[in-house]
């Protein structure tokens, strides 16, 4: 597998944006010299905090061998009761790993763009540094917006039927599924993330989505400007997420000014071949590459097509009519034209540069009856192209723009 392997070099200071919701700072004053990298923790959905403990406690654990450096690890948490969130710092001292509250925020009725952009700059703005990375620990659905109804035509649905009459989980175990319609506070759009990042005028050296279905090409193509990089499943990620004790040393490399994403998707896969023995799919997408992949995907677009059967295409949940399904493998199964059908498989692996999957994937959702689900096609990119859900949504898509 490619490694990937970056030091950080550049400098750089961050605007402030103020907003009137802000509430109670602490101390808010930040240290004038900038540190060489932070790296910032976006947890958010109330009935994940079980979760999130756990994982501030294994961070925590990790920072306590002293491998933080040069390198600063902020954290934003929102508190059981919704309405507010803190910024905390977590800060090594005597062997120990302390957290330092910075401030404490109300949060605002709807997590919009000019929101999510000034807590960005907040943590930024008490933080500085010369590069950013930001870790989105919450539920996810790929691209499909808050809000978004399946097709009425293709289901046996009410025409009011909401994304929890759909996505509707049916025992088990806990996944970072989406949540629940009513509960979106600080949920936001895959668009609302991308057009705060603009704002803030900050690329992130990568965005790491410990949430469901993330790696997804057609919310990475919305983010290919605001991050080098992108790691996620094309699945369900369990309710544990990542295994941050084990890939903390790889996301503060050399004395914590750089990072091996590689190292710390080898630790995700391990992690989850050991405890589970599924659901290790991971992949590190490098959005330099994404619109290369979006030209040839407009070249099968356009180009001779096969007839396929939409239920034999690799999907990656439980769902009776699939969502996300296999981008390779649907290419494979479209294009009727050899040589198209190359080119989009090299560009493809010049856009997942590193990949890993077990031989199963867990799925909350069971209307399969089964929640041990097959991986027989793996490209490490997930794509509803070919879904009858959500179609008309779909086509609204920068992807579906861009490859039609």
């Amino acid at each position: 597998m490619k490694r990937l392997l970056h030091n950080v070099l550049a400098f750089a200071l961050i605007a402030v944006l103020s907003l009137s919701f802000v509430g109670c700072n602490n101390d808010d004053t930040p240290e004038p010299k900038p540190h060489t990298q932070t790296l910032i923790f976006y947890f958010a959905g109330t009935d994940l905090s079980l979760y999130f403990y756990k994982n501030i406690s294994a961070i925590k654990e990790a920072l306590r061998q002293d491998i933080k450096g040069k390198s600063r690890v902020m954290l934003f948490f929102q508190q059981s009761e919704k309405n507010s969130a803190e910024i905390i710092e977590l800060i090594y001292r005597n062997g120990m790993c302390e957290e330092k509250k910075l401030a404490t925020h109300d949060l605002p009725t709807r997590m919009d763009t000019e929101n999510l952009s000034y807590f960005l700059n907040e943590i930024m703005r008490l933080a500085p540094a010369d590069s950013y990375s930001l870790i989105i620990g919450s539920h996810g659905l790929g691209w499909i917006p808050i809000g978004a109804r399946p097709n009425d035509t293709t289901l046996s649905l009410r025409s009011t039927a909401s994304q929890e009459d759909f996505w509707q989980q049916t025992g088990g175990m806990k996944t970072r599924f989406i949540g629940e319609e009513s509960n979106v506070q600080n949920a936001f759009d895959i668009s609302t993330l991308s057009a705060a990042l603009n704002l803030t005028g900050k690329k992130m050296e990568y965005i790491l989505f410990d949430a469901c279905f993330m790696a997804n090409v057609e919310s990475a193509y919305v983010l290919r400007n605001n991050t080098k990089y992108i790691v996620g499943s094309v699945c369900e990620i369990m309710g544990d997420g990542f295994p941050y004790t084990n890939i903390m040393p790889h996301l503060l490399t050399n004395n914590g000014q750089g990072y091996d994403l590689d190292l710390a998707c080898q630790e995700f896969n391990t992690f989850y071949k050991s405890r589970y023995g599924y659901s290790g799919s991971i992949s590190i997408i490098d959005c330099s590459e994404l619109d290369a992949l979006a030209t040839e995907m407009k070249k099968v677009n356009q180009g001779l097509r096969l007839e396929y059967v939409l239920n034999n295409l690799q999907f990656y949940e439980g769902q009776k009519q699939h969502v996300f399904f296999d981008l390779g493998d649907y290419v494979n199964n479209i294009c009727a034209d050899e040589t198209v059908k190359e080119s989009f498989r090299q560009q493809l692996e010049r856009t997942v540069i590193t990949k890993y999957t077990l031989d199963k994937f867990y799925s909350a959702y069971g209307t399969y009856g089964q929640y041990s689900i097959d991986v027989d096609a793996y490209s490490g990119l997930n794509t509803s192209a070919p879904a009858e859900v959500y179609v008309d949504y779909y086509k609204t898509t920068d992807w579906y723009k861009a490859t039609h």
